[in-house]
């Protein structure tokens, strides 16, 4: 199989060559890391708010003000850090990431007043964050892989999930035995000591700065070719463009149940009747669901048709929120975490395979950072649109609803989407 990199140089893989091992897995390994690293920061806050508002004598609102602070940073910086990594070495963003990390953590660690938690966390993390966390990760890995491209985004995102599994308890134990300051150095000291060393040795952006081709062999993007210049991808660009408001509403309405669902389930479910333990159980299952839902949906993706499988996870999270509307025992809520675990659990993944098959590995980094704003509000207002719903109602099943109804909103958007013809390099795939 031959080709040419960038630099018009013949890339050969001799027939009958023994396989070796690709680089590329590597860059899975490594994008696993970055993205369980920033998982973490989402899932620990929770167990850091309150030793923070007790430390800080803030009320919790106002420290949960840092969250949402940071999640409005990330989305501000996403467009121009999409533009950034395909005009900057990537070891140099990723190095830039790392020091707001270290200095980050260690700032969160000392902060006396409000505003510190605010510039630690809300700001220095965020940066963070958006050099080192989804968006680069998932740029490298659509630039390694087409044939696999979703294969790869499946285990690579599957970071975001075990981070809370391995994350959460680890953090609780420090907090408890060496208080709330000691457990955020020690999170930021050793994450960036197992990240350099990865980003010195592993992060190479594209296969073609190794003298590689994507998958280990010559393969067709579907889009590459079929779009305009990267060049031409502004902000003003991406939002008359149909495909992109298209993939806001399938993706929207998921990432604001996240909040509106996830984030709640734990107290609907007490407020029903159900011991702590039971209702943990069921919280427990869903978000396992959603970890196992990542690589399995990654990997569907390379085989079957995209679209549908969308629709299917859509479908099964419609399944799981209307259990969970209409059941009050454990047994029929377990079920409903099933499904609803399952579901939410493919949105990312399956989000990401979408801008890959669309607008190309080329684009890819900046199509998804100029996204990135326009799906943000979702993700921000679905924890405070619940607990608004519960405040007015005594219940949050009128939350719950709106959101089922989102989602079906969401399976219409697939039926409107359309998605380029399979390339030769995927003969045998279903037709999309």
């Amino acid at each position: 199989m031959t080709g040419l990199n960038r630099k018009g140089l013949s890339l050969s893989t001799p027939p009958g060559a023994p396989r070796t091992f690709f680089f590329g897995w590597s860059i899975v390994g490594f994008t696993f890391m970055t993205q369980f690293t920033v998982g973490g920061m989402f899932y620990t806050y929770g167990v850091l708010q309150k030793p923070l508002s007790e430390a800080l004598e803030v009320d919790r609102f106002a420290v949960s003000l840092a969250f949402s602070l940071q999640t409005l940073v990330v989305a501000v910086l996403s467009p121009w850090v999409g533009k950034l990594i395909l005009r900057t070495p990537i070891r140099k963003v990723l190095a830039f990431g790392l020091a707001a990390l270290l200095l980050g953590f260690v700032g969160f660690g000392q902060v006396r007043h409000l505003w510190h938690l605010y510039l630690a966390f809300g700001l220095l993390l965020a940066v963070a964050s958006t050099l080192i966390g989804p968006l680069p990760s998932n740029a490298m890995i659509a630039n390694w892989f087409v044939k696999r491209r979703g294969t790869a985004l499946g285990i690579s995102q599957l970071g975001i999930s075990i981070s809370g599994a391995v994350m959460v308890p680890i953090v609780s134990w420090l907090v408890e035995t060496q208080g709330w300051r000691w457990a955020v150095t020690s999170m930021g000291l050793g994450l960036s000591a197992v990240l350099i060393p990865l980003v010195w040795k592993v992060a190479v952006f594209r296969p073609e700065d190794k003298g590689l081709l994507p998958d280990g062999q010559g393969v067709a993007d579907s889009a590459d070719g079929r779009i305009e210049p990267v060049s031409a991808w502004t902000f003003a660009r991406a939002l008359r463009d149909r495909r992109i408001w298209l993939l806001v509403a399938i993706v929207g309405p998921s990432f604001f149940g996240v909040g509106a669902v996830l984030l709640a389930l734990h107290a609907h479910f007490t407020d029903m009747g159900l011991s702590a333990a039971q209702a943990s159980s069921v919280v427990a299952l869903a978000t396992l669901m959603a970890a196992l839902a990542k690589p399995l949906f990654g990997v569907l993706a390379d085989v079957l048709n995209q679209r549908l499988l969308m629709a299917a996870a859509l479908a099964s999270q419609i399944v799981g929120l209307s259990l969970i509307v209409m059941l009050a025992n454990p047994a029929g809520l377990m079920v409903a975490a099933f499904f609803y675990g399952l579901g939410y659990g493919a949105g990312m993944p399956m989000w990401t395979v979408f801008i890959g098959t669309l607008f190309g590995r080329a684009a890819f980094a900046r199509v998804m950072g100029l996204m990135t704003p326009l799906t943000t509000p979702f993700t921000l207002f679905g924890f405070p649109f619940a607990s608004l719903v519960f405040d007015a109602t005594g219940s949050y099943q009128a939350a719950f609803v709106t959101v089922i109804v989102g989602i079906v909103l969401s399976i219409g958007a697939v039926g409107l989407l359309r998605l380029p013809e399979v390339s030769v390099a995927r003969a045998g795939a279903p037709a999309r």
